[in-house]
């Protein structure tokens, strides 16, 4: 069991996935981490040298190797849900929680972590608002019909969606779920 978090960059799923896995006692695992450590670099400089072909095609790898892992939080990159059959993937590992983010809010955090060493280049040569709202005019339907369920992030905090999930997760039974789980893990 996994609580799998989706949405487009900038939307706030390593640190909510971060706190949620604190919130649950639940390892968290960010796919960009699992895809730096198999390049042995950061992101960035992956897509710099060997292209977002390269790219995509570790990021399929790293959701693959979520198969071998137990409970966790999972935080996924923005574009993890284009193909299909990545989506195919994160369906079977768990639940996915999209969290739907404004655009004028996905732009300001774009802005401010573009001078970040470790955030990916842009998509395209394009202003950064035009490309965003392109690519997220292709993926919100994506998130959307993949998407569990969904967590309006608009004029909340951190803690306040965290604690929107952990009460859908409580109210869906999945929380207890993943209690029994653990007490299952630890027997053994």
């Amino acid at each position: 069991m996994k609580i799998i978090l989706i949405g487009y960059r900038a939307s706030g799923k390593s640190t909510i996935g971060l706190l949620l896995s604190e919130k649950l006692k639940i390892p968290f695992v960010d796919t960009d981490c699992l895809i730096e450590e198999a390049a042995g670099m950061p992101v960035k400089k992956l897509i710099e040298l060997k292209g977002w072909e390269e790219f995509r095609k570790r990021e399929t790898e790293a959701l693959a190797s979520l198969q071998e892992r137990g409970v966790c939080v999972v935080a996924t990159g923005g574009g993890a849900i284009i193909a299909n059959a990545n989506r195919l993937l994160l369906k079977k590992s768990g639940v996915l929680v999209y969290l739907k983010t404004p655009f004028p809010d996905i732009l300001a955090r774009l802005k401010r972590d573009a001078l970040k060493e470790r955030i990916r280049p842009q998509f395209t040569s394009e202003n950064l608002a035009a490309e965003t709202l392109s690519v997220l005019s292709e993926r919100i339907p994506l998130y959307e019909s993949a998407a569990d369920f969904t967590v309006d992030t608009q004029d909340k905090s951190v803690v306040r969606v965290t604690e929107d999930i952990y009460q859908h997760l409580l109210d869906a039974g999945i929380v207890f779920e993943i209690k029994q789980l653990k007490k299952t893990l630890k027997k053994y």
